[in-house]
């Protein structure tokens, strides 16, 4: 928790000059956390973590610098958490996987541009599981019993889900309402 020259914080300083003094401790948080991907957009995160802290200080707690300290730190693993979980939650689909679903759902009436765009947007739209499981069957080519095992359903679940994907997919009624 280095400050810039040794200079101790308090509230009655502007936020302004705490930011300023504080970038040292945002460059080494970010440091610590193997933070490279993105960088700009997690010293945004902290220099939002300052001026909370800043805000809702109370000198009677304790020192202002661990107190910021702790904040950048704290907003800045939420955000790390948030991003995986997003992540965890989407199952991209590569162009060939989106190829061989059109061709599989019999899309061909379509253009290819229009009904690809359509179909990654109904994909989109499916559940979680249901996603994880396209993604499993077509990107990854693993059976139903490999689905299964990783998602924790019977073969006959697995497959029976798949099919009511499929389905889903195919039916005009379905693409036709998400389109709206």
């Amino acid at each position: 928790m280095t400050i810039h020259n040794d200079r101790k914080l308090t509230t009655t300083q502007s936020f302004e000059e705490i930011l300023e003094s504080v970038q040292p401790m945002i460059s080494s948080i970010l440091t610590s956390l193997r933070i490279y991907k993105d960088y700009d957009y997690y010293r945004q995160v902290a220099t939002i973590a300052v001026w909370r802290a800043w805000l809702k200080a109370d000198p009677s707690k304790g020192q202002l610098s661990g107190y910021i300290y702790s904040n950048i730190k704290g907003e800045i693993l939420n955000e790390l958490i948030k991003e995986k979980n997003y992540l965890a939650k989407i199952a991209t689909v590569d162009d060939e996987t989106l190829d061989y679903l059109r061709s599989e759902f019999e899309w061909e009436e379509y253009n290819y541009p229009e009904s690809s765009n359509l179909l990654e947007s109904l994909v989109c739209q499916l559940k979680q599981v249901e996603r994880r499981i396209l993604y499993l069957y077509y990107v990854e080519d693993l059976s139903d019993q490999d689905i299964a095992k990783i998602l924790g359903f019977s073969v006959a679940a697995s497959k029976k889900r798949r099919q009511r994907i499929i389905k889903k997919l195919r039916n005009k009624d379905f693409r036709v309402r998400k389109k709206q």
